[in-house]
């Protein structure tokens, strides 16, 4: 079996690793770009490495295509939302098993994604695709306050709130770069929907969901500028975690035969009244310390198994249960300065801190994380906020 890996410069996931272990006779190929933190002494033995002076360009996609023309992969593995498309582009231009284009493009493209959620428990938040600012008043007018967003955007970034009219002219005043967003259709428009965000994060083998874990953010994440990043996992019998899992799993089954997805980040919304809507929904592991906490919880390592899974190299076909106590986690993102407990409480599961710029770039982008565990939600929250 030859597998290919995407793997952005940043990350020192060892997939390499994790698929020699499972398949000692793979041959695997990495692609990354020139400046990866991993050394080549990092990697496993006989991978080859293919680098790229920058990943993000038009000619790492091409070295991607002369890849698969040159040795085709039978699997290829990508762990980011921004690899997601070239990479089923590849699977369907030269026949490899997994997410193909057509698929691929309603995880990234936000508009198109909402048909996704068609026929599920929970619907879709009410939208519009917006071409000009005449299309920002008319969903403004129609949808009350508006949230517009990238289309294919992630981690909260270029998340604007407008409220009005004034709002939308300001918005234009402050940023001129919006027009020419809207103009190549790059921006889409949605109901905002005042309440609670919640996450729920999906193991899937096929037409199975392995397993299902929802959260609740305690401040929506397009605030990261002014609140800091926390989430809670959902007591297990909750009315909202039931019907959360239940549109996870519907959501799983409604995909297309032979879809290669295996792990999904959704989100939704509630409103103050306590009506839900879907968010939105991306094809990968969620970020922050979703996968610290699930780890802790679960005991399954949501990387690793979407790795091997995304390899067909997946040997495990328990769906798994709470092995430990459920878990919160706190990024100090652009909230109050949070600290540590001097004495190290056995609650307090994982706590560090890592350089970043000043201000925060995104809504994952923390200087100091804690993860925490609990009894039930509410024990959970009561800790974090005293953070």
């Amino acid at each position: 079996m030859h597998i290919l890996i995407l793997q952005r410069p940043h990350s020192a996931a060892r997939y390499d690793h994790w698929i020699r272990a499972a398949d000692p006779q793979a041959r695997i190929t990495l692609l990354t770009s020139a400046d990866t933190d991993r050394p080549a002494g990092d990697l496993a033995e006989g991978v080859h490495r293919v680098v790229v002076d920058d990943y993000a360009s038009p000619a790492a996609t091409a070295e991607l295509l002369r890849l698969c023309a040159s040795d085709r992969p039978d699997r290829i593995f990508v762990n980011s939302e921004d690899d997601v498309l070239r990479a089923a582009e590849a699977r369907t231009l030269f026949g490899i098993d997994g997410t193909g284009s057509e698929l691929a493009l309603m995880f990234r493209d936000k508009v198109a994604m909402k048909r996704l959620f068609d026929g599920l428990p929970v619907p879709a938040v009410p939208h519009r695709e917006v071409r000009c600012g005449a299309d920002l008043y008319a969903a403004q007018e129609d949808l009350g306050t508006i949230v517009v967003k990238p289309r294919d955007g992630a981690g909260a970034i270029g998340v604007r709130v407008l409220a009005d009219g004034q709002a939308i002219r300001q918005a234009c005043l402050d940023d001129p770069d919006l027009l020419g967003a809207l103009h190549g259709g790059g921006l889409m428009a949605e109901r905002y929907v005042e309440g609670t965000v919640y996450h729920v994060d999906v193991l899937v083998d096929g037409a199975r969901t392995l397993l299902v874990s929802p959260s609740r953010y305690l401040s929506p994440p397009h605030r990261f500028r002014t609140d800091n990043l926390a989430s809670v996992m959902l007591d297990t019998g909750s009315p909202r975690a039931k019907l959360l899992i239940d549109t996870a799993e519907r959501f799983v089954a409604n995909l297309p035969e032979g879809h290669g997805v295996h792990a999904l980040h959704l989100e939704f919304l509630e409103d103050t009244s306590g009506a839900f809507f879907a968010g939105e929904v991306a094809c990968r592991v969620g970020g922050a310390l979703i996968k610290n906490g699930v780890h802790h919880t679960y005991g399954v390592d949501l990387s690793l198994a979407s790795c091997l899974l995304s390899a067909g190299l997946w040997t495990t076909p328990v769906e798994p249960d709470r092995v430990a106590a459920p878990t919160g986690w706190l990024l100090w993102t652009g909230g109050p300065q949070p600290s540590a407990p001097t004495d190290r409480p056995e609650w307090l599961v994982e706590y560090s801190a890592s350089e970043r710029r000043d201000a925060p770039v995104t809504s994952v982008d923390g200087k100091i994380r804690f993860l925490v565990e609990g009894a039930d939600e509410d024990q959970i929250e009561h800790r974090l906020r005293g953070l």
